[in-house]
């Protein structure tokens, strides 16, 4: 049964910067382009670099990301210029779920790291800490960068009572207390 779902936005705001970034971006491949056929001079890394970051531009614009919740689980679910993703995660794999703060150096290793939130979006991001066991049966930390709102982190702070909205170094202390 759905419980209730989160869709990534866009603001004004960041969709004005992405689009001068690309439009930087296109304004260099277009020289680049005019330099080939002007002076015959070609330079393919300047080119891939260009439309690397083209690419890369456009598909953070429209990427559309979903988080449903669930009875017993979270679906992320993930549209790009790449194609779709889904992502599940079960109530009783999470570690914990906390606001993100950059770091340098972090005491957790995750083994995977899942940016799961639109670049146009101005919401707080919160990161989910959770383990995943693999095929030979190891035990892996991953976590997921996502944008949920209020009242979603509300439902999720009733489904799972203690996990969510914790400081970091409680998700630590949980990870360590869990692998032993």
């Amino acid at each position: 049964m759905n419980r209730l779902r989160v869709t990534s936005t866009s603001t004004k705001k960041n969709t004005i910067i992405m689009m001068v970034g690309i439009t930087f971006f296109a304004v260099l491949l277009t020289l680049n382009i005019i330099k080939l056929v002007t002076m015959n001079i070609f330079q393919p890394l300047e080119f891939a670099f260009d439309a690397l970051f083209l690419v890369v531009l456009f598909n953070r614009i429209n990427a559309k990301y979903t988080c449903e919740m669930y009875d017993n689980c979270l679906v992320f679910n993930k549209s790009s210029i790449w194609g779709k993703k889904r992502y599940d995660i079960f109530y009783p794999s999470i570690i914990g779920i906390y606001k993100y703060q950059p770091k340098l150096v972090e005491i957790t290793k995750f083994r995977r790291t899942y940016r799961l939130h639109s670049a146009l979006d101005a919401s707080d991001v919160w990161t989910i800490a959770y383990t995943v066991t693999t095929t030979n049966g190891k035990k892996e930390n991953c976590r997921i960068y996502f944008k949920p709102g209020d009242l979603f982190l509300g439902e999720l702070h009733r489904v799972l009572p203690g996990k969510v909205m914790i400081n970091e170094e409680g998700v630590i202390l949980a990870d360590i207390a869990g692998s032993k």
